[in-house]
Parts: C-alpha cells; structure tokens; sequence
C-alpha cells in the first residue's frame, strides 16, 4: 500500500512537471503587443456602438 501511494505520488509530480514545462515553452514565442496612443483613444456613441458587428460566441460543440 505504501508503495502503491509512492508511485502514484511520483507519478502525480511527474505530470505536473510536464504541464508545467510544455507552458512554459508555449508562451516564449508571443509577440509584443503594439503601443497604445491615449492621443488616438476615443469614446463612441450609442449609435456608433450599436453599428458595431456582433461577435457570436463559439459554441461548446464544435
């Protein structure tokens, strides 16, 4: 039984290690975001708001 709950310990921490890793490695290859310009930064109007497009969200099906 001890056994057992060592391995199974073990093996708890060696997935948690490969999660962490293949993280890490995903977000090295992000780019920078661009700068904001607070000068070009405007407020719209309802109507402006209400012409925008509506964006669906994805459905938990596909």
């Amino acid at each position: 039984m001890k056994r057992s709950m060592i391995l199974l310990v073990l093996f708890n921490m060696i997935i948690f290690a490969y999660f962490q890793l293949a993280n890490l490695s995903a977000t090295t290859g992000h780019k920078a975001l661009p700068e904001i310009h607070p000068e070009k930064v405007q407020l719209l109007s309802d109507a402006q708001v209400q012409a925008l497009p509506t964006v669906s969200a994805p459905s938990a099906t596909e």
